[in-house]
C-alpha cells in the first residue's frame, strides 16, 4: 500500500513495490577531502602538488596509513526533455541545433548539457482499453496496434497493459515483435473501464523504474467506471512524477456521433414516443455531457505531459493517428540540462522551451517534481 491506495486488487500485475521513481538521471561525482590539512606540516604544499624532501615523506608515511580520509558524495541531477518541434503547418521540424533552443525552469534559463535528435530509445506502454465499449472493434484495433509497433525503431522497448474490470500486464518490456504480436492476440474484452488505475500503474510500475524517453499510447473514451481505487488527480500526479508523455487516441468523437444520432432519433419522434423513452433520452444527454468533459480532461492530460491528443471521427482514422504517434517518437529532440537550482525540495518545477525561430512550436511536458 502506498499513499493509502490498496494494492490487493492488482495481484495479476506482478507488482513488487510502489515507490516513487523519477526519470531524472543521477550523475555521481566524488570529492576526497583531507580533513587534517591545516594541522599537518607541509600538507598544504601536498595539496597543490609541491615537492617535499624525502625525509618529510618518510616521516609522514606511518601516519598516512593510520589516517581515515572521509569522502563526500555530491549529486547533480540531469533532467531529460523529449521535445517535438512543428512548423506553422504542423509538419515536424528536424534540422535544429542546440543553439535554437532555450530551456527555462521556473522562468530561469538553464544550461543545456546534451542535445540530440532521436538517438535515445523510447519505452512505450501500449495501454489497451478492452472494456465493453470497444468489444466490437477489438480485433481491428489489435491489427492497428501491431502495425504501430512495427513502425517504432527496432531498439525501442514496448510493454502492453490491458484494462477493463481489472488492470493486467499482458507483456513486459520487449522489442521482440513476435512476442508483442502474440500478446495482442491474447487480448479479450471485459466490461468496465478502470482507466485511472491503468494510468497510475503504467506510470508507477512500468515507467517509474525507467530512465530516458517514455511514452504511454492509449485508445479510450477516458470515462472511468469508478470501480477502481485511483482518482483522476492521483493518476495525473503519477504521470507527472514518472515524467512520461501520454498520447491519447480519443474515442470521444466516435462515441458522441453514435449517441447524438440516437438522441436525435428519439427527439424527432412523436410526443408519446418521447414520453415513453424519456429515461433513455436523459441517459443519452448525460452520456454526451460526460464525453465532452472527458475529452477536455484527456486533452489537458496529453498537453501537460508533453504528448498529443487525436480525435478521430471514425475507426477508419485510427491507423493514421497511430502512424503519426510513431512518426513523432522517431523525430524527437532529446535535450538534457542540469537544474541551476538542484535543491531536492519536492516542489513542482515548471518547464518552458523557447525556440529562436518564431514560426516553430515546441512541445514537451509542463514540469516535474525534484526530490
Amino acid at each position: 500500500m502506498t499513499g493509502g491506495i490498496p494494492a490487493i486488487y492488482i495481484s495479476d500485475f506482478g507488482l513488487r513495490n510502489f515507490g516513487s521513481h523519477f526519470a531524472i538521471r543521477m550523475c555521481h561525482r566524488w570529492l576526497t577531502i583531507g580533513m587534517l590539512l591545516l594541522a599537518l606540516p607541509g600538507a598544504v604544499g601536498d595539496c597543490w602538488g609541491q615537492t617535499k624532501p624525502e625525509t618529510a615523506q618518510s616521516e609522514r608515511a606511518p601516519q598516512d596509513k593510520a589516517e581515515a580520509v572521509p569522502t563526500i558524495s555530491i549529486e547533480t541531477r540531469e533532467v531529460i526533455l523529449p521535445v517535438t518541434v512543428r512548423d506553422s503547418s504542423g509538419r515536424l521540424v528536424t534540422q535544429l541545433q542546440a543553439e535554437d533552443f532555450t530551456i527555462y525552469e521556473d522562468g530561469v534559463p538553464q544550461p543545456i548539457t546534451s542535445f540530440a535528435l532521436r538517438q535515445l530509445p523510447v519505452h512505450v506502454v501500449l495501454l489497451v482499453d478492452t472494456s465493453s465499449s470497444v468489444a466490437r472493434e477489438l480485433e481491428d484495433f489489435k491489427a492497428i496496434a501491431y502495425r504501430f509497433i512495427t513502425q517504432l525503431d527496432p531498439q525501442d522497448q514496448v510493454s502492453i497493459i490491458k484494462f477493463d474490470d481489472k488492470v493486467e500486464l499482458v507483456q513486459d518490456w520487449t522489442s521482440n515483435r513476435t512476442a508483442l504480436h502474440r500478446a495482442l492476440k491474447r487480448l479479450s474484452a471485459g466490461m468496465f473501464t478502470m482507466f485511472n488505475d491503468a494510468l497510475w500503474l503504467a506510470a508507477r510500475e512500468q515507467l517509474g523504474r525507467i530512465n530516458g524517453r517514455k511514452a504511454i499510447i492509449v485508445l479510450t473514451d477516458g470515462i472511468d467506471s469508478g470501480r477502481g481505487y485511483i482518482s483522476t488527480l492521483q493518476a495525473f500526479r503519477a504521470l507527472v512524477e514518472a515524467e512520461t508523455a501520454v498520447y491519447v487516441v480519443s474515442k470521444t468523437r466516435i462515441q458522441s456521433r453514435i449517441e447524438q444520432n440516437e438522441l436525435e432519433f428519439y427527439q424527432n419522434a412523436s410526443a408519446s414516443s418521447r414520453a415513453l423513452n424519456r429515461v433513455r433520452i436523459d441517459s443519452l444527454k448525460a452520456s454526451l455531457a460526460a464525453l465532452t468533459e472527458s475529452e477536455r480532461k484527456l486533452a489537458r492530460l496529453a498537453e501537460e505531459t508533453g504528448g498529443r491528443i487525436f480525435l478521430p471521427e471514425s475507426f477508419d482514422e485510427l491507423e493514421e493517428a497511430y502512424r503519426q504517434v510513431a512518426d513523432e517518437l522517431r523525430h524527437q529532440y532529446v535535450i538534457s540540462y542540469a537544474p541551476t537550482n538542484s535543491t531536492p525540495d519536492g516542489r513542482y518545477r515548471t518547464i518552458r522551451v523557447k525556440l529562436r525561430h518564431p514560426d516553430y512550436r515546441a512541445t514537451t511536458r509542463f514540469g516535474y517534481y525534484l526530490r
